[in-house]
């Protein structure tokens, strides 16, 4: 049977968030803020642009850019101010679904950052009806040229309402002329949890992000398929996971756990439990945790709590280390505020910060080419210089007409099945899912005797 185990400790905990939050905005900061020689000077300062300013100031633009000074005088990259395009993004990617033509987007050319291309196109939806292509490279959306665009610029216009059409006109590499598509817009799920099986008896699940409120209920489907297939232990693959909800991580978290602590809190000084394990844990099968530098926040939640209930083997390397998290409120001109509330610690009372999760097993994730860059000058122009790292040549550039140079290695994009929910492993290739098979093989063989 499936569980929803939202402990009583963590619900009790975000309801008193909430209230903090709310007796707070009731308060009269109008005048707080007018009693302080700083107020008073933002708003003769805005009066001043308003009346003698030498052409229209936009009212909205001046205000948000106090809004975003302020926050950044706080020198604190977890507290921040979206935009309403931005804000209204997000709370759509929340609920798991959003209205386009089911694409993931990417930058075209990653020295420069400009340009968008296709990194995958989503079997059976709007755009792989229509002959979408990985690698097509946008050049117009409805009539708009996007050759210099931004991602964020190019999915704000390819997203719309579902039945509506967008025309798009594409570079494809190998074609001598652009290609159009008219695509009619439909409703997308956001699948997060990927899936395969390794040798008929492992199951293997990879979670890309906590981002939406449908990870866990995606992560129990994935589960039940994965032991119908016949898996009798389980790769947790947390790696890339850049976190999200933070009851997405509690639920995830819980429902391999019987028992134990999930994660503490520390506000202001003051140390409690937020969440603990709801008895009864559906999948009680072996199973190890992947991490590595860029498995943060709520992946750090749940690999930090698997292993310090002894419920699973950690592998890989170490975490990012965001241990805070951020309430979000709402504000009147349809944006979002994001603030540092609290600290949260893992079930031993540790914190994380900037330290990360270490694993048991550590271990260089190699699936990927390391990315160098390099910038300098001194040589003559024109001469070639080569680049050597721990005695391999990786590379050689040429300099330019004003004595400098630039070297970026890029690896190749990374493969994704056009098949959501179907997750491409290459086993050899990878020295973390390789020791994580190691390990189970381990368990089971030790089990058995």
């Amino acid at each position: 049977m499936r569980r929803r185990a939202f402990l009583v400790a963590a619900v009790a905990a975000l309801l008193g968030m909430a209230v903090v939050v709310n007796a707070q905005l009731s308060r009269d900061f109008t005048s707080e803020f007018l009693n302080t020689s700083s107020g008073r000077a933002l708003i003769q300062t805005y009066g001043a642009l308003k009346s003698g300013y030498l052409v229209d100031v936009d009212d909205d633009a001046i205000i948000r850019g106090a809004i975003t000074g302020m926050l950044e005088a706080l020198d604190d990259p977890y507290t921040y101010y979206s935009e309403p395009r931005a804000a209204s993004f997000a709370a759509q990617q929340r609920t798991g679904t959003f209205e386009g033509i089911g694409a993931t987007l990417t930058i075209h050319n990653r020295l420069t950052g400009k340009g968008v291309e296709v990194l995958n196109v989503i079997q059976g939806g709007p755009a792989s009806e229509a002959g979408l292509q990985r690698g097509d490279i946008f050049l117009e959306v409805d009539g708009v040229d996007v050759r210099d665009a931004t991602t964020t610029d190019v999915v704000d216009l390819v997203r719309g309402p579902r039945h509506t059409p967008v025309h798009l006109i594409m570079n494809r590499p190998g074609e001598g002329e652009p290609v159009e598509f008219e695509i009619v817009r439909d409703t997308i799920e956001l699948v997060e949890v990927s899936t395969a099986m390794i040798d008929d008896d492992i199951g293997y699940l990879a979670l890309r992000s906590f981002g939406n409120q449908r990870v866990y209920d995606q992560l129990i489907d994935a589960l039940a398929r994965l032991q119908l297939d016949g898996a009798k232990s389980l790769v947790l693959d947390l790696r890339d996971n850049p976190g999200g909800l933070l009851t997405q991580g509690i639920l995830v978290a819980d429902e391999f756990l019987a028992s134990g602590d999930i994660m503490f809190q520390r506000a202001r000084g003051v140390t409690s439990r937020f969440a603990q394990a709801d008895p009864g844990g559906l999948v009680d099968i072996p199973m190890v945790v992947l991490v590595n530098s860029h498995s943060a926040s709520a992946s750090e939640i749940v690999a930090g709590a698997l292993q310090e209930n002894g419920r699973a083997v950690v592998i890989g390397e170490r975490t990012f280390g965001k241990g805070v998290a951020q309430n979000v409120i709402s504000l009147a001109d349809g944006g979002q505020l994001a603030y540092m509330s609290f600290e949260w610690l893992t079930p031993d009372r540790r914190s994380i910060t900037a330290e990360g999760i270490v694993p048991d097993i550590e271990i260089r994730d190699t699936r990927f080419p390391q990315t160098i860059t390099l910038d300098g000058r001194g040589p003559d122009p024109g001469q070639t210089v080569e680049i050597i790292v721990d005695g391999v040549s990786v590379g050689t550039t040429t300099v330019d007409e004003d004595g400098s140079f630039r070297f970026v290695t890029l690896g190749p994009r990374p493969e994704i099945s056009d098949v959501q929910g179907e997750a491409l492993i290459n086993v050899e290739g990878d020295a973390i899912l390789l020791r994580g098979i190691e390990s189970l093989r381990s368990t089971a063989s030790a089990n058995n005797r």
